[in-house]
């Protein structure tokens, strides 16, 4: 059972749930104030979205469609006090393993109010509506150097499951070579078995709604050739062999958002020689005006990845609260 919510000793504010009509612009205000000095392009792009949307005459005819096409958190609680929003948490309903589940997203607290409870009632109160609403689980992510949100949702029974590692692309320095024995070629049909095997290792099924995955723009049959042509999206991929055994597979996508998606495809024994080359000779070959972005464990490949030039931006720890087990 999820523990009753409690108003915090030192916030004599009230907890409420979201109202998109009023709430939007504050909420866009308050993240940005909160998440200054982490917000990437992607999330700028997202609240001007959030701005454009409250600054609408007729929120209530198009909520709908904003929801779906902006991927807006339909549902949340917020606080308040003294007059201000000064809280938010957004819940937005996902499915994981084919069950009904939620994420918690944005979860902030003006500076001037932190220390009080807000966030802790937030998240008691979302853990609350998400067991009352038929979930399974109640997921969410936050960055690993923010011990504070941890503890908060440590002691409130969220298990971390995994870490994710975002890299994008910096210059490539010095001169590169590709050791003898290697080869790095475009990918054949015959590829995309061990390739989807290592995919959903490394992708695992928690993360796939979250991360924009299409299994059908992968594949190489006449389906997966038909599905990219009716879609007008065709990624590219490379495979390194050594030796004439397969190492390893890139994919890269191009997007209309700030950033184009890589997807690496290795086992669980690699060899970082042949990785290398892969990454190196895919980016010579890739002639984008956007930034790179590669999704990838923690942990894994950090240094091939930082010789072929690529930077992490932020690592984020994905925690569950597995409430079909309460």
């Amino acid at each position: 059972m999820v523990a009753e919510i409690a108003l915090p000793t030192k916030a004599q504010g009230h907890l409420r749930r979201l109202d998109m009509r009023r709430d939007l612009a504050k909420v866009a205000d308050l993240v940005e104030l909160c998440f200054a000095d982490t917000l990437d392009p992607e999330g700028k792009r997202y609240l001007a979205e959030m701005r454009k949307a409250a600054q609408s005459a007729s929120l209530m005819g198009w909520a709908s469609n904003l929801i779906e096409e902006a991927q807006m958190p339909p549902s949340g609680y917020v606080w308040e006090q003294e007059g201000r929003l000064v809280g938010n948490l957004s819940l937005i309903p996902i499915s994981v393993r084919g069950k009904r589940g939620y994420m918690i997203a944005n979860v902030a607290t003006h500076p001037d109010f932190r220390g009080r409870g807000i966030a802790m009632a937030l998240t008691i109160a979302a853990l609350k509506y998400a067991g009352e609403h038929g979930a399974s689980s109640v997921w969410l992510q936050v960055r690993e150097d923010n011990p504070t949100a941890i503890h908060i949702y440590t002691i409130n029974g969220f298990i971390e499951r995994l870490r994710r590692t975002s890299w994008y692309n910096g210059p490539l320095t010095g001169e590169q070579s590709t050791p003898a024995g290697i080869r790095v070629i475009n990918r054949h049909p015959a590829h995309w078995k061990l390739q989807q095997e290592w995919l959903k290792r490394l992708y695992p099924s928690e993360l796939t709604w979250h991360i924009p995955f299409d299994w059908n723009l992968f594949r190489p049959d006449a389906w997966g050739k038909i599905y990219r042509t009716l879609m007008l999206d065709f990624p590219r991929h490379w495979i390194v062999e050594q030796n004439k055994k397969l190492d390893g597979v890139l994919s890269w996508k191009h997007t209309h958002g700030f950033t184009d998606s890589l997807w690496l495809a290795i086992p669980e024994q690699f060899d970082a020689r042949s990785i290398l080359a892969l990454l190196i000779t895919a980016r010579k070959s890739i002639h984008t005006d956007q930034p790179l972005c590669l999704n990838f464990p923690d942990g894994i490949a950090t240094n091939t990845l930082r010789q072929a030039g690529f930077y992490p931006h932020q690592t984020l720890i994905w925690m569950e609260y597995p409430l079909s087990q309460r």
